[in-house]
């Protein structure tokens, strides 16, 4: 179902913080699982699960000049082992998320939505939304019909959650009572909730996570913690939501109880066969790779090199 909108001002806050610790602290002074992105040179994103649990697309980015023939920086198909690696499209694409019949794929693309089909053919552009100057778009992801696509825009003016009808021919903002701070939008299984971030321009309160339902009531908040919460991601039954908090991936029920440190890493996507797969450095600290994992915290594997 699906650095950038949050991430930029999030990876600039986080930049800060560790720089201020690397001053002071020994435990900043060399690679680990929290700093890792101030030594990663190349980085594999924003995974996610084909809605059979078979393929996993994501984004690449090559930091060599001029860009490999043969890897250079875009979206990406692989099954689920790591294996069969496909082009889909070079450049800049982010937080993909796949269509429920598996044929399509919708993406960020510089801030601007933009939807495929899986072999790269009939790229079709977002451009409503006129009225919102320079807006950047994020996070996009399919309702279960098909029907409507749900993304979010950055905190500028007129910022939070925003739709579009799956052919792009109507848009508008979905709920007011959001504000500028709702973000990372994922529609439940049934259709019926969505969990999405919110929080703190200035990071004092930090970025929770909060579901709600469709007709944008009864919103209930689900973390507590004052730490920066995102990329959440449902169940394939819809009883349980996984999440990066930090660079830590968790679990947790649907009700926010039962919460449960999962495995170092950011924004999992849940599978079908209850299988979970995130990002993370790998063991040298020189790239960021993917991993899947049980939702048990068992078989974690390394599936991109």
């Amino acid at each position: 179902m699906k650095n950038v909108e949050l991430n930029v001002v999030i990876d600039i806050a986080v930049l800060g913080w560790v720089l201020l610790l690397g001053s002071c602290s020994p435990e900043y002074d060399e690679p680990n699982p929290f700093n890792y992105e101030l030594y990663v040179n190349e980085r594999d994103q924003y995974p996610s699960f084909s809605p059979d649990g078979e393929y996993i697309a994501y984004y690449h980015y090559s930091s060599e000049f001029p860009e490999p023939v043969d890897y250079p920086s875009g979206l990406y198909i692989i099954d689920r082992n790591g294996n069969n690696r496909q082009l889909v499209l070079d450049g800049y694409h982010e937080s993909p998320a796949w269509s429920p019949d598996g044929e399509w794929l919708v993406f960020s693309s510089g801030g601007v939505i933009q939807k495929c089909k899986i072999n790269g053919e009939e790229l079709t552009r977002f451009s409503g939304l006129d009225y919102l100057e320079n807006a950047q778009f994020f996070f996009p992801d399919w309702s279960p019909d098909m029907s409507h696509i749900l993304f979010s825009k950055s905190f500028a003016p007129e910022g939070g959650l925003y739709y579009t009808t799956a052919d792009f021919s109507r848009s508008g903002r979905s709920y007011d009572l959001f504000l500028e701070t709702a973000s990372q939008p994922e529609l439940s299984p049934d259709g019926e909730r969505f969990i999405f971030c919110k929080g703190s321009q200035s990071f004092e309160g930090g970025i929770e996570l909060f579901i709600v339902d469709t007709l944008g009531t009864n919103e209930i908040r689900i973390t507590q913690n004052s730490r920066e919460d995102l990329g959440p991601t449902w169940s394939f039954d819809g009883q349980q939501i996984a999440w990066s908090s930090g660079v830590r991936v968790h679990t947790m029920n649907a009700d926010g109880g039962n919460q449960k440190f999962l495995a170092y890493g950011q924004y999992p996507s849940w599978s079908v066969n209850n299988q979970i797969v995130f990002s993370h450095a790998n063991s040298d600290y020189s790239k960021e790779v993917l991993y899947t994992i049980h939702a048990d915290g068992s078989e974690r594997k390394q599936i991109t090199f």
